[in-house]
């Protein structure tokens, strides 16, 4: 399973070039709806049959380059905050491969090896080679070394490509993106990027947002790995939700591929409401980042989905009794830990 986003940045770039989405939603064989909810879930063979679509379509080998040049490390939502804001590029790439499972449910993995003279970012994704599958690959690697000039540097070249599958007709786009041309039929789909990259230092780096996101990603990585009733499956969604703002019912719902009023009934049904729950998820992060002085009461309110900093000392004094200046300047909070 991947998020429909991925397939959504297909039909963007398809449609600017032309193509129905209609056609790419075909290959796909799903509705338009399904674009409704970014993170909503959609089966490999879904985004793989979109991508099949769109090359035959388009007829262009150097689609799967465009369409991860439409990417940020923004896109990836609790995993891409907890990498953008890491330390180092090496803690960086050591959450990539933690986290994925965020965004991608048994949809693949990343390896990394570092060797003497490189760092090696090996893709793992099993399965016959059809074209949905190479093009999604290529774009895979792709995306990564997009985001990793992003928060790295605009300049990162790879030192070298390979891909399991055969060379299309025209690479000359892959040699752009990637600054060196591909080897393929290799053993491997492979990144081979410049040992330096372990060491410098993400240009969002913010070690108190780093350790909230890192938290977080792994609070949310063990509740997606377990069976989760409703409501701690909604405290998921809102925890990943809540940096792009407070959340509404109705997008939650259609994150867990829910009606509104099913996902309701269904939290009734364990004795919790949708906005007790935001309520509930935004005092517990409040009390433990509050804690950090090294995080600003601006960051806190970020991260918890705030607009303005007085939207979040009003509801912290509803919630504590207290203003989070004052908090800062007395012992800390019970709750926090």
């Amino acid at each position: 399973m991947l998020p429909a986003i991925f397939l959504a940045a297909v039909v963007r770039v398809a449609e600017e070039r032309g193509v129905s989405p209609a056609i790419v939603l075909a290959g796909a064989g799903v509705p338009p709806e399904a674009f409704e909810a970014p993170e909503a879930p959609l089966p490999l063979e879904a985004i793989f049959g979109g991508w099949a679509a769109a090359m035959r379509a388009i007829r262009d080998d150097g689609l799967p380059m465009h369409v991860a040049r439409t990417f940020s490390i923004e896109h990836y939502s609790v995993l891409g905050f907890a990498v953008m804001t890491a330390a180092s590029g090496r803690e960086a790439l050591s959450r990539v491969v933690r986290f994925v499972a965020l965004i991608t449910n048994h949809g693949g993995r990343w390896e990394m090896e570092e060797t003497a003279e490189a760092l090696h970012a090996r893709w793992l994704r099993p399965g016959e080679r059809s074209l949905g599958h190479r093009a999604a690959n290529e774009s895979v690697l792709a995306e990564f070394l997009q985001v990793a000039r992003q928060i790295i540097g605009a300049d990162l070249d790879a030192l070298a490509v390979s891909f399991q599958h055969a060379a299309p007709p025209d690479t000359r786009m892959h040699v752009e993106h990637f600054g060196v041309s591909p080897r393929w039929q290799a053993d491997a789909d492979e990144l081979v990027l410049p040992k330096t990259l372990l060491t410098a230092v993400p240009s969002f780096a913010n070690p108190a947002l780093s350790r909230h996101f890192e938290a977080l990603a792994q609070r949310l990585l063990q509740e997606t790995s377990s069976d989760a009733d409703t409501s701690a499956r909604v405290r998921h969604a809102i925890l990943e939700a809540l940096p792009n703002g407070e959340p509404a019912s109705t997008m939650i719902a259609k994150r867990l591929a829910m009606s509104e009023r099913t996902l309701r009934r269904a939290l009734a049904n364990e004795g919790e409401s949708f906005r007790g729950l935001v309520e509930a998820v935004r005092k517990e992060r409040a009390s433990l980042l509050i804690s950090d002085p090294r995080a600003s009461l601006a960051e806190v309110a970020f991260s918890l989905g705030f607009s303005q900093l007085s939207a979040f000392s009003r509801a912290f004094k509803r919630w504590h009794g207290r203003a989070p200046s004052e908090v800062r300047r007395r012992p800390p909070l019970s709750g926090a830990r």
